[in-house]
């Protein structure tokens, strides 16, 4: 067992295989506790605590901190400033304290708690899922985690949560009957190319407006950008900018090996393995999305990419008159057939399996 104590430099402090007690105090920290149950603390200072194995009681403290779990059932908390906390393997309980905190790689045994400012539950990447709340205001509730079969397989709760994001960013062009248009511009009633079910008019489309201070230290909000021809064959066709949840369509012999499907959806940030795919600094940013009958592949900078898909969390991420308005114009929406019955238009996978994709 050691006894680590930092000071007011940037300090890298390693723990050891027993179970470790590590003060950061002052600076930007890199603290990683390995194995055992260690207790980290970050102090003040933008820190990355890394639990390690074990159960861990990591605390960031002040200024705006990276943390992550990892094994075991751990306890953080993201104290003051704007977080982001990684549960990672185990049941956590995970708390983001004052600021605007994105909790992500949830999994089934966790509790949420978001404390003040306008926090994010990040649910990509963890397969089926639906969503029953507990409060009036939609920021408290329960997730049920559901395997291929449609049967439960554990659940998490979170409380205090108000934002998800999932969409496109302006300058993006989209192919209409009139060609190639800015994203920004599309308006319910203009006639967009699908994939699947040919030309499809827009029902609904929303913008979210986010301020540079507001990404500046919430990595996992930040736009992933997308080079031209990342993808192979040209696609896209120009640098094109989306929100980390948002989902492009892959077609490859590795997807038709592994699941059984030609074409699946990936999340942006799940193909930051990728060369031509990276994360964006802090800057001002409109995410923008629009809305179908049917959740339908379009063509964005002449890569196949999804439309909004009403979900669970995807709705949450909308501001209370947009949710408004998409009930007006589907009101089945409001029920939980009703979501379920808005099916995604092509498997989504994980980020473990989107690694796959490579070969």
């Amino acid at each position: 067992m050691a006894n680590i104590i930092g000071d007011n430099n940037d300090n890298v402090l390693n723990g050891t295989n027993a179970s470790d007690c590590i003060d950061g105090k002052g600076g930007d920290d890199t603290i990683n506790g390995l194995a055992g149950n260690d207790t980290l603390l970050g102090g003040t200072g933008d820190d990355t605590i890394l639990g390690g194995a074990g159960n861990d009681c990591i605390d960031g403290g002040d200024d705006d901190d990276h943390l992550f779990g990892e094994d075991g059932n751990d306890f953080i908390s993201g104290g003051c400033g704007d977080d982001a906390v990684s549960g990672g393997a185990g049941a956590d309980y995970m708390s983001g304290g004052s600021g605007d905190d994105i909790f992500f790689d949830i999994t089934a045994g966790d509790h949420v708690d978001g404390g003040s400012g306008c926090d994010t539950l990040d649910l990509s990447g963890t397969g089926a899922f639906c969503v029953i709340y507990t409060s009036k205001d939609h920021e408290n509730g329960i997730v049920k985690f559901i395997d291929d079969a449609g049967n439960f397989t554990g659940t998490m709760t979170f409380c205090d949560i108000e934002d998800i994001i999932v969409c496109f960013t302006p300058g993006t062009t989209v192919a209409t009957l009139k060609g190639a248009r800015p994203v920004e511009e599309l308006q319910p009633g203009d006639r967009v190319i699908t994939r699947d079910n040919g030309v499809q008019e827009i029902r609904w489309s929303g913008r979210r407006d986010l301020t540079a201070d507001k990404l500046r230290d919430n990595l996992d909000l930040r736009p992933i950008l997308i080079r031209a021809g990342a993808f192979g064959d040209g696609a896209p066709l120009h640098d094109m900018m989306v929100s980390p949840s948002h989902r492009m369509l892959l077609a490859s012999k590795h997807a038709q090996l592994y699941f059984d499907e030609h074409e699946v959806l990936v999340a942006a940030k799940h193909l930051l393995h990728m060369p031509g795919v990276e994360r964006v600094g802090p800057q001002p940013t409109s995410y923008i999305h629009f809305l179908f009958d049917r959740h339908e592949v379009v063509l964005a900078n002449g890569a196949w990419t999804e439309s909004f898909q009403p979900g669970d969390y995807s709705m949450q991420g909308l501001g209370e008159d947009q949710r408004s308005e998409i009930f007006q114009l589907f009101p089945e929406l409001e029920t939980r057939a009703g979501l379920q019955d808005y099916s995604a238009a092509r498997k989504t996978l994980k980020k473990h399996e989107a690694r796959l994709l490579a070969g």
